[in-house]
């Protein structure tokens, strides 16, 4: 099992990298693209699970950056 997490922690750095392409990886570690292609939608899974949008504290982060809001620049959504 320790094995496996490593080829798998070893293609994950490598991906990482970007310096080899999938094919080129599942080459090094002579394994088939699918195998590649499996760890990094893992990799994009969890990072996506990383981060929640948090799009409510948004304008609250803005205004408090001195930023504001559109109505304190006198944009109240007209179109001209």
């Amino acid at each position: 099992m320790i094995a496996t997490k490593n080829f798998v922690f070893d293609i994950a750095d490598e991906i990482r990298t970007g310096e080899l392409s999938f094919a080129q990886i599942a080459e090094r570690f002579d394994c088939d693209i699918e195998t590649v292609n499996e760890v990094f939608d893992y990799m994009m899974d969890m990072e996506q699970d990383q981060y929640e949008p948090d799009y409510e504290d948004d304008g609250d982060a803005l205004a408090s950056a001195g930023w504001g809001t559109d109505e304190d620049y006198g944009y109240y959504g007209e179109e001209f």
